[in-house]
């Protein structure tokens, strides 16, 4: 290893020199290198004096040539360092033709990323005798080697016309969908009709008081991703342990009440039904995580782990406030911000949704309508600054002993911010029993839609004329998901 370690640093001085010489030869190359390089990408100190000194020249609008560039670098000194006025004479000589310019200066970037990796590599080896968490280790090198990577990138800039064609087929491809859905659907129509899906880098948080369904609502979704449309995602549960995850997730395809199971009251039928569902689950790509007390350092390597692995697409995290930060922090707020911030930074680091539930604050109850606001968000005003997509979940007859006809068994999903579309509330059935979400007929959505175009106040009850009841459901084959909630525990 040692023998490794000794083996010369990638460099080229003549190259260095080319490039510099093409400067000084014709100032208008600048622009192109100057988006290429970076002072420290030159290896050769002097060269490396002599481009700093070309940058300050440039950007304080001064004339690029070999007399100016000398008196610079006298008055800061360092003109005897470089060699005097014979290094700028060499460079001149030195002086690369622009058509060769760029290639030059993109090989000079790929060895100054070949010998970033190379310190990287070095510190691996130092820092691995005495490492204390080696988790840590691995997070902080990721990122030094993710950095590294996006050095090598060029900012480019686009003409719109060339955009508008980008954006054209874009949209002509997306014509081409039977469904309005084009990033993940959650499985609840009338939500996908307003969010279009769930699209990678967003984060999405979904808020609630205790005991509203925050689980049960995104249980929900990762069934409808993972189980029925066979997408890997994971559930990083700091609350629950994986095995309520896992038996809440039969209950679903069951549609046994989880109660019940718990219990161990359980018919014939209904344990044959239960292994039968489960060995028709045992498939289904979702990796399930249960450590406590998370840190986002923790997350950030295992999410990174299962996306290279499994190619997950969708996280789902209950919830955030049980996460910590990787770091000492000053207070609460300050820990909840940088998590948030981590958050963001992974949705779009994996180019993946990641939903983040959250709790609220007890202002909501402080209100007469009970409704949760933005401003509910607890411990941090930065959630809501790094969030894509805020849901809150409202249950009317929660808060009310006799509830009306028209709230009962309903709950609200209020989208109270949407970075690319808009703001509004649906409505889903929730089956008080078995705490379960699910769409609602489609005939209630249609004759409210009815009922609003005609201006008609009438009461809500008799707003479906062909079922008995606005909570009765699609046939079993058309609700790909349903739920089984304990009232004890946290929903």
């Amino acid at each position: 290893m040692d023998k490794l370690l000794d083996y010369p640093i990638p460099h080229d001085d003549q190259t260095e020199r080319a490039v510099l010489g093409a400067l000084l030869y014709d100032p208008s190359n600048v622009d192109t290198v100057i988006n290429i390089l970076k002072p420290e990408d030159f290896y050769n100190l002097r060269n490396k004096i002599v481009y700093e000194a070309i940058l300050d020249l440039v950007e304080e609008g001064k004339i690029l040539d070999p007399i100016v560039l000398k008196n610079h670098l006298e008055k800061l000194g360092k003109l005897e360092s470089i060699g005097g006025e014979n290094y700028i004479t060499l460079l001149l000589q030195d002086a690369a033709p622009q058509s060769a310019l760029e290639i030059l200066a993109q090989n000079l970037k790929e060895k100054s990323i070949a010998r970033g990796l190379i310190d990287i590599a070095k510190d691996i080896l130092i820092k691995s005798k005495t490492v204390r968490d080696i988790n840590e280790l691995i997070e902080e090198t990721e990122n030094r080697i993710f950095k590294l990577s996006e050095e090598k990138s060029v900012a480019e800039y686009y003409s719109l016309g060339d955009l508008l064609k980008e954006t054209l087929n874009i949209i002509n491809e997306l014509s081409k969908k039977e469904t309005l859905v084009t990033g993940l659907a959650s499985g609840f129509y009338e939500l996908d009709r307003l969010t279009t899906g769930f699209h990678n880098g967003d984060l999405i948080i979904i808020a609630a008081r205790p005991a509203m369904g925050k689980t049960a609502f995104a249980l929900s979704i990762l069934y409808n991703v993972s189980v029925i449309e066979q997408k890997p995602s994971a559930f990083f549960s700091l609350e629950m342990s994986r095995q309520q995850i896992a038996m809440r997730l039969l209950c679903q395809e069951t549609r046994i009440p989880l109660r019940k199971v718990r219990s161990g009251f359980l018919t014939k039928d209904e344990l044959e039904k239960l292994t039968d569902k489960a060995l028709k689950m045992v498939n289904a790509p979702i990796y399930i995580d249960d450590t406590a007390s998370l840190s986002i350092l923790d997350l950030r390597a295992k999410a990174r782990k299962l996306k290279r692995e499994k190619d997950i697409q969708l996280i789902v995290i209950d919830y955030l406030q049980l996460m910590r930060s990787s770091r000492r922090v000053e207070s609460r707020q300050q820990e909840v911000a940088e998590i948030s911030r981590g958050l963001k930074g992974l949705a779009k680091d994996l180019n993946i949704p990641v939903i983040a539930l959250a709790q609220l604050s007890r202002q909501t109850e402080l209100r007469s309508d009970k409704r949760p606001q933005l401003a509910d968000l607890r411990e941090s005003g930065s959630i809501e600054q790094d969030a894509d997509l805020v849901m809150f979940i409202h249950r009317p007859e929660y808060y009310k002993k006799n509830p009306t006809p028209e709230e009962e068994g309903i709950a609200e999903i209020i989208i109270a911010k949407q970075r690319n579309g808009p703001t509004g509330t649906i409505k889903l059935a929730f089956i008080k029993d078995i705490t379960r979400f699910e769409n609602l007929a489609k005939d209630y959505y249609q004759n409210i839609e009815e009922s609003e175009n005609k201006n008609i106040n009438q009461d809500k009850s008799k707003i479906s004329n062909q079922k008995e009841n606005p909570l009765e459901y699609l046939n079993e084959e058309e609700i790909p998901f349903n739920l089984e909630e304990d009232e004890i525990v946290d929903m």
